[in-house]
Formats: structure tokens, C-alpha cells, sequence
């Protein structure tokens, strides 16, 4: 009796532990991507990475997701890539009042690429990117996904017009350790706190308009001259084969006191972009598209001790020429931009083509 009695309970323990495993459904997607870069300079000051180089990039998603007995559903989200190192990840859970989101290194609020209709990706976000730094490539502002936060959705098909809202923010500081199994904190040398708020709709068929608004909390004298803040609008409408998009985003960096206290010394105000993009689908696999975006790094410097300041603004363009053609999981694509102004720098031209292999499973 007693060896019956291990047995069933064997058999019973591993009925349990199957039935917990695949309470939900499980699914892994991602893609790789091997490219093959030409990077040239035409200009009169800059060394920026003239050359040609090969590369592989990676990138994979393990999802998972269920139904709870009273009809809430979860769903958890877990991004590998590069050399297998776990980085961004999220947990939502969708009721009939809307979705809530615990979000670590992800969930984009965004609309600042809202206009792009590029076949290959939009010029300011593949490979050289305008600069040769984070702090030199074309600036759009912050993003919520670059911290941890928390996040409201509200639910599908309830407002007019197709219209969903979202909203996150931080829960202190923006920044602290991505992956914690007990907690995450945050340190003295993070910014503000960060709100973000993002607003769609889809009125007619073929429209979509998009609209994004973010904001960082003082930290006393660091930033109390100016709070560093931001947001996007855009416009895309989609007729047959053709699409069009057009878009605005402001950032306005922030500022200490006593910025103007040395001569000579610019400080950025603010930047202003404005970008168009149009995708023309020549049939289910050959699509090509043309973007131009265009980036002001309004600032100002004292000219004297006077007080006077003069202004020092520098205008950045991209121009980029995509062609991608798809073959079921995979698309081979063409980039070409065109860079004025590199790094927000007078007189430094680049130019950067971009052959490309995405394979996705």
C-alpha cells in the first residue's frame, strides 16, 4: 500500500506540475540581422567613422500568457539579444477597465517616429544615426522604456474615434537596476522622475495621428533653470499603395542655474525637428520609401560679460533612400542617408549605406 501510494502520488505531483506549466501558452520570436556598412565624410572638420564593416545583430522574445478564472488576462515578455543578456521585460495584466503594465527597460509611449513610412527603418534610428555618440546622433527627447516604470492602458474600442490613451511613469527616479527578483532603487545620480503620455486615433480608414507628451521632475539645483520636457505629433495616412507621414517633436534639454556664467559657453535650449517620410508598396514584396527629417540645436552663449548672449544655432538633415524586398521570413533591404551638419556640427557631410539581411522566426 505504501508503494501504491507513491506512485499515485508521483503520478498526481507530475499531472499537477504539467498542468501549471501550461496553464498559459509559451512562445519565442525574434529575428537576426546581418549587415554590411559604407560610411563616407565630405567635409571640412570631424573624423566620423569613415569605412566599411560587417556586422550580426540579434534579438528574441520569450513570451508568455494566459486567462485567470475570472476572465483577467496576463501576459509576461522577456527580451534577450546581443551576447544573451536578458534586458528589458514586462508584466500586464488586461481587465475590462484597461491594461496595467509593470515595464523594465521597455514599453515605449513615444510618437516621435509616428511619420515614418521607410522600408528598411528611418535614418535617425539605424546604424550611424547622425553621430558618432548617444549625445551627438539626431535628439528626439526621452522615451519612457529607457527606465523602469508602470503603465495604463485604456481598453480597445471604448473611446470614439479610435482613440486609445496611455499613460506611465517612473515610481521615483528615473533610472535604478533592470533585472532585481526582490526590488528595484533608484540612485542619487538618476534624473527626475519621468511622466509620459501618449495619444492615438484612427478616425477614418487609411488616418492615423499620434500624439506624445513627456516631462522629468527637478532635482533641486541640478535642472531648476529649466525642466527638461518634450513631445511628438504626427500625421500618416495610407491610400492604396501610398503612404505619407509628416512630424513635429520638441525636447527641451535641462538646464542648471548660472548656465550664462561663462563667456563663450552655449547652452542648448532646445530642439526642434520636423521630418516626412512617403512608402510606396510596388507589390507584396518590393516596397521603397524616401524620409527627410530635420533637427535644430537651438542654443545660445554669453557673447560678454555684459550679460548679452548671441545665438549659435546648428540645423542637422537626414535623407535616406530605402528598398527592402521580402521573401517570407526574410528581407533583404538598401539604405542610403545622407547626413548635413553631422553631430550638429557646421560643414560635416556624411554619407552611410547600409546592405541588410533580417531573417525573423
Amino acid at each position: 500500500m505504501s508503494k501504491l501510494t507513491k506512485i499515485l502520488f508521483s503520478v498526481l505531483t507530475s499531472v499537477a506540475l504539467s498542468t501549471s506549466a501550461f496553464a498559459g501558452e509559451f512562445a519565442v520570436t525574434g529575428g537576426a540581422k546581418a549587415t554590411y556598412t559604407i560610411m563616407g565624410q565630405d567635409g571640412t572638420s570631424g573624423t566620423h567613422a569613415s569605412g566599411k564593416g560587417v556586422g550580426i545583430s540579434n534579438e528574441f522574445s520569450l513570451t508568455a500568457s494566459g486567462e485567470l478564472d475570472n476572465g483577467m488576462t496576463w501576459s509576461y515578455a522577456q527580451d534577450i539579444d546581443g551576447a544573451t543578456v536578458q534586458d528589458d521585460a514586462n508584466v500586464a495584466i488586461g481587465t475590462d477597465y484597461g491594461t496595467f503594465k509593470i515595464c523594465v527597460s521597455e514599453c515605449p509611449l513615444s510618437t516621435k517616429y509616428g511619420f515614418d513610412n521607410s522600408a528598411y527603418g528611418v535614418g535617425s534610428d539605424t546604424g550611424y544615426g547622425g553621430g558618432s555618440a548617444t549625445t551627438s546622433t539626431m535628439q528626439y527627447g526621452a522615451n519612457i522604456n529607457s527606465y523602469n516604470n508602470i503603465q495604463y492602458h485604456t481598453p480597445a474600442d471604448v473611446l470614439p474615434l479610435g482613440i486609445t490613451f496611455k499613460a506611465a511613469m517612473t515610481p521615483g527616479r528615473a533610472g535604478g537596476t533592470a533585472n532585481d527578483s526582490v526590488h528595484s532603487t533608484t540612485g542619487v545620480t538618476h534624473a527626475g522622475s519621468m511622466k509620459q503620455y501618449a495619444l492615438t486615433m484612427a478616425p477614418i480608414d487609411g488616418l492615423s495621428l499620434k500624439a506624445s507628451y513627456y516631462t522629468f521632475g527637478d532635482l533641486g539645483s541640478v535642472d531648476d533653470r529649466q525642466t527638461r520636457e518634450g513631445g511628438s505629433y504626427s500625421a500618416n495616412y495610407t491610400l492604396g499603395q501610398v503612404s505619407l507621414g509628416y512630424g513635429e517633436t520638441l525636447h527641451a534639454a535641462a538646464q542648471q542655474k548660472g548656465v550664462f556664467t561663462t563667456k563663450d559657453s552655449a547652452a542648448v535650449q532646445h530642439y526642434e525637428n520636423d521630418a516626412y517620410s512617403i512608402g510606396f508598396a510596388v507589390n507584396d514584396n518590393l516596397s521603397i520609401s524616401f524620409t527627410e527629417e530635420s533637427s535644430t540645436k537651438v542654443q545660445k552663449k554669453k557673447a560678454a560679460l555684459a550679460n548679452t548672449t548671441t545665438r549659435s544655432d546648428v540645423e542637422m538633415e537626414i535623407t535616406t533612400i530605402d528598398v527592402a524586398y521580402t521573401i517570407g521570413g526574410a528581407t533583404l533591404g538598401l539604405s542610403n542617408s545622407e547626413v548635413t551638419n553631422d553631430s550638429y556640427s557646421n560643414n560635416t557631410d556624411v554619407t552611410e549605406t547600409i546592405l541588410a539581411l533580417t531573417l525573423a522566426f
